[in-house]
């Protein structure tokens, strides 16, 4: 009897039964992809590092009261396409690695950068859309993400990184600095655009003569609307048209915009002494930090403000000898019966500097 070789045995045995391994291959290619998918599911769901990873926790918690809680994790610190995403699942697989090995407490610096490819999937036509006007700010995404200002390519998050992560409640654009101007900004409409505005600040004041924005004021905002205080009206347009600068009427524009940011800051991150010997290279250190590694400018610069305050004596210092200094002295009796300017003057004649309305004097019964 002719003996037959183990290869031969197995291809005849595999040509006999060739329906059925078919059959078998597609149920457990379908089951694997089944599996697979669902695994992908589980594990890109916020919830799955969020819950039962404590030191995502917080992010997680922040992420849950954000404006972007209906919106994926990995939608955002996976880079887009398939390459980026097979990128992501290795990250994160090393990162749970070291988690797991990590004997001692888990002391890995949690960092994670968003490109600026992620943002644009969704708001792409912001960048060629016309200037921004948002609460009396006139903002141009063209001109600071596909500009370098400065000499710093800025990215998305050089502004929104406080959007998901480490943004208190109710703190966006309007809070602490624009809300000064700007106290009846919608309650509906805070965290939804977070800007952190100490960011602008810390570019357009810094290193500026005189105090004032690099851009000038105009180039944020154009004049306020007319406001009234104290029974005063004040006009900035009628006072611009005639050359007023905004410096002639406000002073502290900025603070803190000028402050050293201390070498003793970068050891906070970097332990390598090369690296931070690049500490006076600012075109190195802002390309890297800011343009490459997306790291927020709060990050190494101190907190600046923007709260311009108005000269003591103001008004008196040119417009002394227009108001006559006895005049509630002898408007005594027009004040008490309730007269106003413009009963006896042209309505121009008060109504430049004071509101229209019942006089101070008048009592309310």
């Amino acid at each position: 009897m002719e003996k037959i070789s183990l290869t031969t045995a197995v291809k005849n045995w595999i040509s006999a039964h060739k329906l059925p391994i078919i059959i078998v291959l597609i149920v457990m290619l379908s089951a694997a992809l089944v599996v697979t998918e669902k695994m992908l599911d589980i594990t890109e769901n916020p919830a799955f590092c969020g819950k039962n990873c404590h030191i995502m926790r917080p992010y997680y918690d922040s992420w849950r009261t954000s404006s972007h809680n209906d919106v994926r994790c990995v939608e955002c610190h996976y880079e887009p396409g398939l390459i980026g995403h097979i990128k992501g699942k290795i990250n994160g697989l090393m990162q749970f690695y070291s988690y797991e090995t990590t004997v001692e407490e888990y002391s890995g610096k949690l960092y994670a950068k968003v490109m600026d490819n992620n943002c644009l999937i969704c708001h792409e036509k912001r960048i060629f859309s016309s200037d921004v006007g948002y609460i009396g700010v006139n903002f141009s995404h063209k001109n600071h993400l596909l500009q370098p200002k400065r000499g710093i390519g800025l990215t998305c998050t050089s502004c929104h990184s406080m959007l998901v992560i480490g943004m208190k409640e109710h703190q966006s654009v309007s809070d602490p600095s624009c809300n000064q101007c700007h106290p009846a900004f919608a309650k509906r409409d805070e965290g939804h655009l977070v800007v952190t505005t100490s960011s602008c600040f810390t570019c357009h004041f810094r290193n500026v003569p005189g105090n004032t924005s690099i851009s000038g004021c105009p180039s944020c905002h154009g004049p306020p609307k007319q406001t009234h205080k104290n029974y005063t009206n004040f006009n900035h347009s009628s006072h611009i048209s005639r050359g007023a600068e905004c410096m002639t009427c406000h002073i502290n524009i900025s603070t803190g915009a000028n402050d050293i940011v201390p070498k003793e800051k970068c050891y906070s991150c970097h332990n390598i002494r090369e690296r931070v010997e690049k500490y006076d290279d600012f075109s190195f250190v802002h390309k890297n930090h800011v343009t490459n590694n997306k790291i927020a400018c709060y990050n190494c610069h101190s907190n600046v403000k923007h709260t311009p305050q108005i000269k003591e004596n103001l008004c008196e210092t040119c417009h002394s000898q227009e108001h006559p200094s006895d005049w509630l002295k002898t408007h005594k009796t027009q004040v008490l019966i309730g007269k106003i300017c413009s009963d006896c003057h042209q309505p121009a004649f008060c109504s430049d500097c004071h509101a229209t309305g019942v006089a101070s004097g008048k009592k309310g019964k």
